[in-house]
């Protein structure tokens, strides 16, 4: 019976092919310890080119030719250092700054925690720091360039560029929007929609610079950057299912309300306050602010419990109108007596149950209603599922004083008659419908059209 060295020195002197990736037979076992291939340090295995005729042709060097190929040396480096107990390979990643145009800023406990004294780092950790260094720092940088059809000087815009996450938590964080004080419009007409209200472009977002001849701007001077990210990167920033390639980034106006009277100097003001309750659904109330702003509306009022206005779904959904009607909200119900005033008609569009006549409230027809018996019209709006809230119609109640005598004709339930079993209509639809019958009756009072 031969002796497990005198096995180990005849294979290792014969040459014999390896037929098999994995075996357990113990010459199998021995010939793979032997080979040729393995005796290279990791990491360094020769290809196909380099190695001998024999080892070519075996099915073993086939199966794991393009492994070999793929996998590095340092891919096979820190995959062996991963296992190394004493070093923390995550806590080196977090030193690999992933750029090398600037350092990223630092906040005040980051600042804090580097005046500590540092980690005297070993040579296993200084080295594998190295490696890290190579493989995560992204050397490409942001390039200039100048398009002579187009006439315009664009950036191509790389991720390692403190502008490329400037711009990401710009279109992911409304808090940020809010602190930088900047707008984000999406799409070719809303971009030209707010350039058209006066507000100040300050960069312009695109994936493809042809989209670039469709912004047709009056006295169109190039002052601000135009950046060229890639189409993945703008479908990942979009806020919509299918993105439109370009995105422009506006400054918040510092007077809003100048803004907004400016842009409606030529339209006269109906009476009429728009009060939205609990309309959580953003396009919604883009659509209800858009609808306002066409019926020249004094304000929209909105409650807490509503979409952000400044929402882009909200901004989109709007199409500008957000720029041509005063907007207040959201707000507590204690402060609306401040946007309404004495002897005010208040009309409660609810269509929820039929002649609902609860907290003193009149049930009638949107179109039989006499909105022009007062000076100002107080219209109340819920959302489609819930309506408006009891809370709401208990205080109306309590803004309406029943000492005057007819005070019961100044709370109405306006109702909108649908056929073919529809139980309601969506809730811009809905405040469309009433806003065009009173500006209907308000400027027939006025004997205008």
């Amino acid at each position: 019976m031969f002796r497990t060295w005198k096995v180990m020195r005849f294979c290792a002197k014969t040459d014999i092919s390896i037929r098999f990736y994995r075996q357990f037979g113990v010459v199998t076992n021995v010939q793979q310890k032997c080979s040729p291939t393995l005796f290279v340090p990791r990491g360094f295995r020769p290809t196909s080119n380099e190695m001998p005729e024999q080892l070519q042709s075996s099915p073993v060097t086939n199966a794991v030719e393009h492994e070999f190929v793929e996998c590095g040396a340092e891919d096979e480096l820190l995959n062996n250092r991963k296992s190394i107990p004493n070093l923390k390979v995550s806590e080196l990643l977090k030193a690999v700054p992933r750029s090398k145009l600037k350092p990223e800023r630092k906040s005040s406990d980051e600042v804090r925690e580097s005046t500590k004294p540092a980690h005297k780092k070993t040579a296993i950790e200084k080295d594998t720091l190295q490696m890290l260094q190579h493989r995560y720092q992204d050397s490409r940088v942001s390039e200039e360039r100048y398009d002579k059809e187009l006439k315009v000087r664009y950036t191509i815009l790389q991720p390692n560029d403190d502008r490329h996450r400037d711009l990401m938590m710009l279109l992911g964080s409304r808090k940020y929007r809010e602190r930088e004080k900047q707008l984000v419009l999406e799409g070719r007409r809303l971009i030209m929609d707010g350039y058209a209200a006066g507000l100040r472009l300050e960069a312009i977002v695109t994936s493809d610079l042809k989209l670039l001849a469709e912004l047709k701007f009056k006295n169109m001077k190039q002052n601000w950057p135009i950046l060229l990210v890639k189409r993945q990167t703008m479908m990942e920033w979009s806020s919509l299912a299918t993105s439109p390639g370009l995105i422009g980034i506006f400054a918040e106006p510092s007077n809003l309300a100048e803004l907004v009277s400016r842009n409606a100097a030529g339209s006269k003001r109906l009476p009429v306050t728009v009060v939205c309750d609990n309309i959580r659904e953003p396009n919604n109330l883009g659509s209800i602010i858009r609808s306002c702003a066409a019926v020249s509306v004094q304000e929209v009022i909105l409650l807490k419990g509503c979409a952000h206005p400044w929402d882009l779904k909200c901004l989109r959904g709007g199409a500008g109108a957000h720029f041509r009607v005063p907007i207040y909200g959201p707000m507590e119900t204690y402060q609306l007596p401040d946007h309404t005033r004495d002897g005010s008609l208040f009309v409660v569009a609810d269509n929820k149950k039929p002649t609902d006549e609860r907290n003193g409230f009149q049930w009638k027809h949107y179109d039989q209603i006499d909105y022009a018996s007062a000076d100002h019209v107080v219209l109340v709006i819920g959302g489609e599922t819930y309506g408006v809230s009891d809370d709401i119609r208990s205080f109306i109640q309590q803004l309406s004083k029943p000492v005057e005598q007819g005070i019961q004709d100044r709370k109405f339930v306006a109702h909108i008659p649908l056929a073919n079993g529809i139980e309601s209509l969506n809730t811009a639809s809905a405040l469309s419908v009433v806003l065009y019958e009173m500006r209907r009756s308000l400027l027939q009072m006025d004997g205008t059209t």
